[in-house]
This record gives C-alpha cells, structure tokens and sequence, in this order.
C-alpha cells in the first residue's frame, strides 16, 4: 500500500483507490488502513482476488471503473489481470514471488539459508534458488536449513519446505559465467550477488527486478525499507519490464509545431513522397494545397 501509493501520490496522481481482500472477520487490516491514509489513497474496497481485478477494470456499483491497474497478486490475480489487459492498463503482471541467491564459494552458507528461506516464506507458489558452481556451499547451505526452519511457525516452515521441494534448491553450474548465464536466461523478480565481487558481476547481470549486493544487503530490507517499490515483475518479464516506480503513474504527449515557412518547406516534399508512397493521396493533398501564413 505504502509502495504503489506513495508513487501515485508522488507523480500527481488526482484519485487513488486501492482493493484489499477482508480479513477472515470480515474487516480490512488496520496497518492496511493506516497506510493507505499515509499514502494518500482515497478509497479503500474491500475485494481482493481476481473479482478485485473485474471491478477494478469495468466497475460496480460500487467500485469505480479505473485507467490502470497496479499491484502484485497471486495466479489468479495475475490471469486476471492479463485478461482485462485490452480493457484497462495492467502494468506489468506481479505474480508470485521469486528469487535466486548467486553465490560463489566465498559466501556464507549460514547466510544464503537465511535469504533462501526470506522468499520461500512468501506462498506455496514461490521460487527461491540458490546458482552457484560451488560444491560446498551447496552442502552447507543444506546443513544450516534444518536449524534455521525448525525456528520458524509451523505453517511458515511447511510453505518454506514445500517451496524448496517444489520451486527451490540450488542449481549447481561448472563455473561463475555459467550462473550469470543462467541468471540472465531465468530473469528472477529479486536477485542476490553473494559474491567476493558484486560489483563486477551486476554489469554482467542484463535480466533482473530488484538487485541486491551482497550478503550484507538481504532480501529483507528491498521487502520493507530500502527505497524501491517490491512491485516486480515475475515469469520472466524481467526481460522486458521493470520494477514499479513514479514512472508507472506518469506519461507524456508529443508535441509539434511548425515555427515558419522554411521548416514548413523543408518537411513537404519528404512528407507528401512517403504519403503518396503508401497510397494516401488526401495526405499528400493537405500539405501541397495548404492555405497557411508563415513567415
């Protein structure tokens, strides 16, 4: 809430409103509430899911029809919104949550649980990976999990051991230049370079949301506190979206004009070629027959 209202807010957004499924009492979480009037949104719905996404993009009774859409979601959420991508601007489609540790040997295998099991905790849907070519780190990765999962709640450690069974592990490359390869091709919502050179490795990272350098730097904090929106694309779409910002809630118009009668010149007789070219006669006609004063 905090995120994407802050960034509507910031880019002169005139009317925030923002859906938020009920809690299972039937209310709307107070942090949610509290938030929301921080981040200036207007109205608050209390709908979530993709019936969220319907209203959201033709309106009800009660909820407005809105120009664009934004926010994370689960699979339904995420079908959803592709759905109504010719009705309404979806952004891009945040679905669930993904994240891949890049390591070399030097990491630390205590630290590289912690992370894996920050994003393994967000839903059964969730991918955490830890790429790496190093044999032992792997082994004590998988050592330091046990101990690390039995501190958790119940329900968290069975999402957390169902993603690293289903959607997580660790993938075991020949070398460093073969992880970033396999970085690049996957395009991970969330990113960690656990390496001795982080530096160095992100100017070959092309495919990514969020990048984090660094153990120092964990998952935890681009989550909650960092600054960047943790509205990310996922599936893949890290090649060819970026995370939400200000960006998101602004456009622009072209604008044109044609100062005298030698710029005016100037573009005729290209123009009226390419018009006559591709079979527009009225097109040529409007600059050649033009009534216009100009000095």
């Amino acid at each position: 809430m905090l995120m994407l209202g802050i960034c509507a807010k910031v880019a002169g957004v005139r009317k925030t409103v923002a859906c938020t499924p009920p809690t299972p009492e039937g209310s709307v979480n107070s942090g949610t509430l509290v938030a929301a009037n921080l981040a200036g949104v207007t109205d608050v719905y209390k709908v979530g899911g993709a019936q969220a996404i319907a209203a959201l993009a033709f309106g009800t009774g009660t909820v407005p029809k809105v120009d664009k859409i934004v926010g994370p979601g689960g699979p339904y959420v995420a079908a959803a919104k592709q759905l109504v991508a010719g009705v309404v601007d979806v952004g891009n489609v945040a679905g669930p949550s993904e994240a891949i540790v890049l390591a070399d040997g030097g990491a630390d295998p205590w630290n590289v649980a912690l992370d894996l099991l920050v994003q393994g905790e967000h839903s059964e849907e969730a991918a955490s990976l830890l790429v790496t070519h190093s044999q032992d780190l792997i082994e004590g990765v998988q050592e330091a999990l046990p101990e690390l999962l039995a501190e958790l709640p119940d329900e968290r450690r069975q999402i957390c051991e169902t993603v690293l069974s289903k959607y997580g592990g660790a993938v075991l490359t020949e070398s460093l230049a073969q992880s970033i390869e396999f970085v690049n091709d996957y395009a991970p919502e969330h990113l960690q370079l656990a390496v001795q050179s982080p530096f160095a490795v992100l100017s070959r990272i092309r495919n990514a949301g969020t990048i984090l350098l660094g153990q120092g730097t964990p998952f935890t904090f681009a989550d909650f506190s960092l600054g960047p929106t943790n509205v990310i694309p996922t599936g893949g779409f890290a090649k060819v979206q970026s995370p939400v910002s200000v960006r998101d809630f602004l456009k622009h118009s072209s604008v044109c004009f044609v100062l005298d009668r030698t710029g005016f010149d100037s573009l005729a007789e290209g123009t009226t070629t390419f018009a006559e070219y591709e079979g527009f006669p009225a097109h040529a006609m409007a600059v050649r027959k033009r009534r216009v004063e100009l000095v």
